[in-house]
């Protein structure tokens, strides 16, 4: 059967580990398994969680399993592990399955799916691999019940089979779903179930925000792996990092050797803490050069290149061409890019270096925005040109704070952050740790290095040397140009009167606004107020084509 999550790199048990791999090897036709399915909504709890759910057209069953020994007494059940530890469970094992069962309908009814709920068999099961029915010490109809006797014999598939015919017995609905139908359950329960982590966004205690892949993104990883080159291009927000990331964790339990690059340190950095359970070699695009300088050799069967917009340079794809024996056009390798002009902070563009990717590969685009309110997109959409979503964006936001926010002095701007922040973190009690000081300059330079004593020590750089998330009690700080591919929730642009005085104000003022996932705040040096009108007037035709987009999307 096709699994989701193709791969799962820890299990919360020994039993649902072995019985995963069990599932894969099962053939019913047309079925899908998704294990650990967070169901919200649950009657007596927030969320309820599913240890395997089965989708066919025989309908949608729900399996909690539990390991270990089991036993019941006085209608209490216990487990005990290895060392005899015993450990009474808060629900019954059947309870459990019974009401995820009853939740999962509820949310499914909630999606208004065009499908014919009455016709779905619904049904639960529970799955004890690891001990007889009979020495649990309940009563139980065995049709619903998993046993170790069931995986003695192998007999996973005429289980389920059972399970069903069970379950059309007591509901009586026969009738099978359609494979419409069932694509569109899956579909559902994709984008409900597997929230991959966002790279740096934080909402209440969780380091991660938890935001959903697009059905287009699975879509689009599915489609790398059946190509052997691909151009993956997106605009800013539209998440080529995570399908990135994502690619690289399926190729590598795929058992194939990858190669991870980028041009940002700071992002290879972020990468290779991501990517700790694998075997994926991660190197920033400047080490490459060196190591090819060398002529050290790299051991790697598939290339995946990050940001690529950044090395689209003749030499630069040169260097990716020397890894290969053959050539590009003999290997295996996907690039993720963003096609805005604005995107690149590197390398000088170059038509010919995208035209001798693209002459063998297949072009996959990304174009929904899953990081950027509409707030944000519309922003940087009037100040930059650049369009970050084909598609329109459902996310509302707040509005971007930066009317009225004007500086003529390094004194003057220090207080409108100062001010900022005492309000987030005082009158808000917005975290520390979501929010992050952008700027083109470096922290030496930066007007931040003047900041007073209460924030200026809680302030943490972001380098190459983070791999992963600074604490709650930090304000981090960063150039623009590190902080590509990476996000927070509140994002202080300062030092504009530094950015705006450089060649390439509008790439770094496009990257700077898409970093933002809810709150973007700006202030705006008062000797370049007429650049703003400029650039305001030159997209005001593309902006009003967007709010017609969003508007009839």
């Amino acid at each position: 059967m096709k699994m989701n999550p193709i791969v799962v790199y820890k299990f919360e048990s020994k039993a649902e580990k072995k019985l995963f791999p069990v599932f894969e090897q099962t053939d019913i036709e047309g079925a899908t398994v998704f294990h650990s399915l967070n169901i919200p909504k649950h009657e007596k709890k927030q969320w309820a969680e599913a240890d395997f759910v089965v989708v066919s057209n025989r309908g949608i069953l729900i399996l909690e399993v539990k390991g270990g020994r089991l036993s019941v007494e006085q209608g209490s059940w216990y487990t005990k592990d290895r060392d005899d530890n015993v450990k009474r469970l808060k629900e019954s094992p059947v309870e459990q399955a019974k009401s995820a069962r009853f939740a999962l309908e509820k949310m499914l009814r909630e999606k208004s799916l065009n499908i014919k709920f009455d016709k779905i068999n619904f049904g639960f099961g529970v799955m004890f691999p690891d001990v007889k029915l009979g020495d649990v010490g309940i009563e139980l109809t065995k049709d619903i019940v998993f046993d170790a006797i069931d995986w003695d014999r192998k007999k996973l598939r005429s289980w389920l089979m059972k399970l069903y015919k069970y379950w059309v017995g007591c509901t009586g609905k026969a009738e099978h779903l359609t494979s419409e139908e069932v694509a569109i359950i899956c579909s559902a329960l994709r984008t409900e179930f597997d929230r991959e982590k966002s790279l740096l966004a934080e909402v209440g205690d969780s380091w991660q925000q938890m935001i959903s892949l697009t059905e287009q993104q699975y879509l689009a990883v599915d489609m790398i792996l059946a190509n052997k080159q691909v151009v993956v291009e997106g605009a800013a927000g539209t998440g080529k990092t995570l399908v990135a990331i994502r690619a690289c964790k399926v190729l590598d339990a795929q058992k194939e050797n990858v190669l991870f690059v980028c041009q940002s340190p700071v992002l290879a950095s972020f990468a290779g803490g991501w990517l700790t359970e694998t075997e994926v070699q991660v190197v920033n695009f400047n080490s490459l050069k060196l190591k090819v300088s060398r002529g050290e050799k790299l051991d790697f069967s598939v290339l995946i290149v990050d940001e690529g917009q950044d090395i689209l340079d003749v030499e630069s794809i040169d260097i990716l061409d020397s890894l290969f024996a053959e050539g590009l056009n003999s290997g295996r390798w996907y690039v993720f890019m963003d096609p805005n002009n604005q995107s690149s902070l590197y390398a000088d563009y170059d038509a010919s270096a995208l035209e001798y990717l693209e002459e063998s590969s297949f072009k996959a685009p990304l174009t929904r925005n899953c990081r950027n309110t509409l707030q944000i997109a519309q922003h940087t959409l009037m100040y930059t040109g650049g369009d970050i979503g084909k598609f329109p964006i459902r996310a509302d936001g707040l509005p971007v704070i930066w009317k009225n926010l004007h500086f003529d002095s390094s004194e003057a701007q220090l207080a409108l952050i100062e001010e900022q922040l005492t309000s987030w973190v005082d009158d808000e009690s917005v975290s520390l740790g979501d929010i992050t000081l952008l700027s083109p300059l470096n922290f030496e330079e930066s007007v931040v290095n003047k900041l007073s004593k209460r924030w200026r020590r809680k302030i943490v750089i972001i380098n190459d040397s983070y791999g992963e998330r600074w604490l709650d009690t930090q304000l981090s700080f960063s150039s623009i140009r590190d902080f590509k591919g990476l996000e927070n929730r509140y994002v202080m642009l300062i030092d504009l009167d530094a950015l705006l005085a450089r060649t390439h104000s509008t790439n770094q003022l496009y990257v700077a606004m898409t970093r933002a996932n809810s709150v973007l705040w700006m202030a705006t040096p008062m000797k370049h107020q007429a650049w703003f009108d400029e650039r305001r007037l030159e997209n005001e035709q593309a902006y009003v084509d967007y709010l017609h987009k969003n508007r009839n999307g």
